[in-house]
C-alpha cells in the first residue's frame, strides 16, 4: 500500500483537518503524520506513525541564526524519516511547522500537496506553493494568492469527519434552548466581546444554555460573566469530542 505523510501542528485548526484527511484516505493509503510539540495535544487518536518535528518560529531576533541551524537538522531528520518509511506523497495543512518536512520532501523529489481552508492564503502555503503539485481549496477567490499559481488550485468540498455522516441528533435533555458558539481553538475576539452581550440580552427573555469556545486564558472570565448573569453555561477552549456538543445544541454560531 502506498504511503502518505500529512504534516501539521500548532493549533487544532491545522491538526483537525490533517486527521480528517487521514481518516478519509486510510482505506487506500498507509497514513503517517508529522507535528510539532504544540500540535500533539490536538490529535484525537493516538498513533505510532507520528514523528515530532518541533520547528521553531522564525521571529526576527538575535537568536534567529540558531533557529536556522536547528531547522537544518530538522530537514535532515525529515529526509531520514521520509526515506526510512518510503513515503511517496506529502500533504501539508500549512504553517511554519511544516517547513522542514516540505523542504525534505522537495529534496527527495516527492509529490507535495497543500490544503488551504481559509479565504486568505497563509504565509506557509504561499512559500510552499512553488514546490507543490496542487493546493486544495474551498474557493478559487483567495486573497493574496499569486496569479502564476492559480492553475494549482483544486476545489474541494469542505472537509468533514466521517463521524458527522453518522451523527444522530441527541434529544435536548435540558429544557433550555442550547446555543453552541465556536470560534476556533485560538478563540475569536468578536465572540468574547460582542456575542456574550447579545446572549445576555436574549437570556432576559428566554431560558437558554450557552456552550462557548474561547481562548484558554479567557475561560474563567467568560464563565464568570455568564454565571453572574445566571445563564447556564459550558465554557471550553478545545474539545476533542466536538460532535457531542453539536448533538446537544439547537443553534450553532461559528
Amino acid at each position: 500500500m502506498k504511503k502518505i505523510l500529512i504534516t501539521t501542528g500548532g493549533t487544532g485548526g491545522h491538526v483537525i483537518p490533517a486527521e480528517i484527511i487521514g481518516h478519509h484516505l486510510k482505506d487506500d493509503y498507509d497514513i503517517y503524520y508529522s507535528t510539532d510539540i504544540r500540535g500533539q495535544k490536538f490529535f484525537k487518536s493516538n498513533t505510532n506513525r507520528t514523528i515530532v518535528i518541533n520547528t521553531p518560529r522564525l521571529d526576527l531576533n538575535f537568536i534567529i541564526i540558531f533557529k536556522f541551524i536547528k531547522i537544518f537538522f530538522l530537514i535532515l531528520q525529515s529526509i531520514l524519516f521520509l526515506k526510512k518509511e518510503r513515503i511517496e506523497k506529502v500533504i501539508s495543512t500549512g504553517g511554519y511547522m511544516s517547513l522542514p518536512v516540505i523542504l525534505g520532501a522537495r529534496i527527495l523529489g516527492l509529490k507535495i500537496f497543500l490544503l488551504e481552508p481559509n479565504l486568505t492564503l497563509g504565509k506557509g502555503n504561499k512559500f510552499f506553493l512553488n514546490f507543490s503539485e496542487k493546493i486544495f481549496c474551498y474557493s478559487n477567490t483567495i486573497t493574496n494568492f499569486p496569479k502564476t499559481f492559480l492553475n494549482k488550485i483544486e476545489l474541494i468540498n469542505p472537509l468533514v469527519s466521517k463521524e458527522f455522516f453518522e451523527i444522530k441528533k441527541k434529544e435536548n435533555e435540558n429544557k433550555n434552548f442550547c446555543i453552541l458558539i465556536s470560534g476556533g481553538s485560538q478563540g475569536a475576539q468578536i465572540f468574547d466581546e460582542t456575542i456574550k452581550e447579545i446572549i445576555s440580552k436574549i437570556a432576559t427573555k428566554h431560558s437558554i444554555k450557552v456552550i462557548q469556545q474561547t481562548n484558554i486564558k479567557n475561560v474563567a472570565n467568560l464563565k464568570k460573566f455568564y454565571d453572574l448573569q445566571k445563564i447556564e453555561n459550558e465554557i471550553f477552549s478545545f474539545e476533542k469530542n466536538f460532535i457531542f456538543l453539536i448533538k446537544l445544541s439547537i443553534l450553532c454560531i461559528t
